[in-house]
């Protein structure tokens, strides 16, 4: 996934050209190592179809987990785990991902902090959509070797997920590439996949599906910049389409995150940023899901589930300085169907020789735009000043006459439970009470 939610809806049309190859499995004397082996173009072996659905109760209320997608892992990830326990009750973790100019790159993954977690977990293998070839036995030789060796450092490992966003006329050959990999999975072990909207109605995806257990239907994509990441109506329209064609259990994928696209001068797209940022230089054009949206679909859907819809993935776990992601706060109130809305808390800090330093908290639940202005009351206030996207007036109308004020000259935005200082003001006296928040 570099963006894994993000193969763009609007190039799949370009897709159908540059995947024009079959998946096919390697000769192991040809390649002793995923990447190597990637290389190599051998026959598929076909696995008969697993006919046996995954075991879910059909009453079982609707379940809730999250991706966890970065390359390398850091301490922000221990935190987020223990942060997101009441959240989410599985885990899908970037494992590897093959891309046309990178290769095969394995993630490394913290699996003591997995261990240490305790919750279930599906390593995921990210295949780009525009990889020409794909070797078979290569591929699951690693789900296979990625399986025994987080089980064997004691990660509660229950399945894998193939993560391929191939064009629709390529899904024959997906279909191959499944089988041959679940040739060589443990037989305890779950095969997921990631299923496009794009899918729905080809003639491919039946035999895709009898190859998996599970799939997760992603519905948020750019296929219009004017819409943003997620249109609710549409994943709805998309949910009950890919129902109809899946007997068996199926999950969604819902964004819980904003990316942006990368334009170069001439105004062109070259490149989509979210987790992690790109090189290309150019303009970054922010788009964003709408909490809101994401809400008004999980409602419709508690009122009206489709068959086999056993719960939801978010994407993605968010990590402290993640500015694109949601914070938990938000993912809690979607999920739990709480009011949305922001708050704001102004905040006092010693700035020394007599200044305090003024800073506002979004303490709501949902990102909102930035106060409109902050008023400063208090006593003896004259020096002030602001920092970028922010200005001081004075006004005699203010609350105390001549009092300076912070106006906003920005439109950006503040996520939940973040704080953005704004600058400082000197005063012989000042506290909280003092500072009024105009929205």
């Amino acid at each position: 996934m570099n963006l894994r939610f993000l193969f763009i809806c609007s190039v799949l049309v370009a897709l159908i050209a540059a995947c024009g190859h079959s998946p096919e499995s390697a000769d192991s004397a040809n390649a002793t190592t995923p990447a190597a082996a990637a290389r190599a173009t051998p026959a598929p072996v076909i696995a008969p179809a697993n006919t046996t659905p995954f075991a879910a109760p059909a009453s079982a209320a609707p379940t809730s987990g999250v991706y966890i997608w970065q390359r390398v892992w850091m301490p922000a990830h221990v935190d987020a785990l223990k942060n997101s326990r009441t959240l989410f009750s599985e885990l899908r973790v970037l494992a590897a991902q093959q891309h046309p100019r990178e290769g095969w790159i394995d993630a490394h993954v913290d699996l003591a902090a997995l261990k240490s977690d305790g919750r279930a977990v599906r390593p995921v293998i990210r295949l780009d959509g525009r990889l020409p070839t794909l070797n078979a036995d290569a591929i699951a030789t690693s789900a296979h070797d990625t399986i025994l060796a987080w089980r064997a450092a004691g990660v509660n490992v229950d399945g894998v997920e193939i993560d391929f966003d191939c064009a629709s006329p390529r899904l024959a050959d997906y279909a191959k590439l499944l089988a041959a990999i679940r040739k060589k999975l443990p037989n305890d072990v779950t095969l997921s996949i990631t299923a496009l909207p794009a899918w729905i109605g080809a003639t491919g995806l039946a035999s895709v599906l009898a190859q998996s257990d599970e799939a997760v239907l992603q519905v948020h994509a750019v296929s219009d910049p004017k819409h943003g990441l997620f249109d609710a109506k549409q994943a709805r329209q998309w949910i009950d389409a890919f129902a109809k064609q899946a007997a068996k259990p199926f999950r969604v994928a819902l964004p819980a995150y904003g990316s942006a696209l990368v334009l170069d001068a001439q105004g062109h797209q070259v490149g989509v940023e979210s987790e992690a940022p790109l090189a290309e230089p150019g303009e970054r054009l922010e788009l964003f899901s709408d909490p809101r949206a994401v809400a008004d679909l999980l409602r419709t859907l508690e009122k009206t589930p489709p068959p086999n819809l056993r719960g939801y993935l978010w994407f993605r776990l968010p990590l402290s300085g993640d500015h694109r992601a949601w914070p938990l706060t938000t993912i809690d109130a979607v999920i739990g169907g709480k009011d949305l809305h922001s708050a704001w808390t102004p905040e006092i800090g010693d700035g020394g020789n007599g200044a305090f330093d003024i800073s506002v908290r979004n303490s709501g639940n949902i990102e909102a735009t930035l106060p409109a202005s902050v008023e400063i009351g208090g006593s003896g206030c004259k020096d002030a000043d602001a920092l970028p996207g922010y200005r001081i007036e004075r006004d005699n109308s203010a609350r105390i006459n001549g009092a300076p004020r912070f106006v906003r000259e920005t439109d950006k935005t503040l996520p939940a439970t973040q704080t953005r200082p704004l600058g400082w003001v000197r005063c012989t006296h000042l506290v909280p009470g003092d500072l009024h928040v105009h929205a």
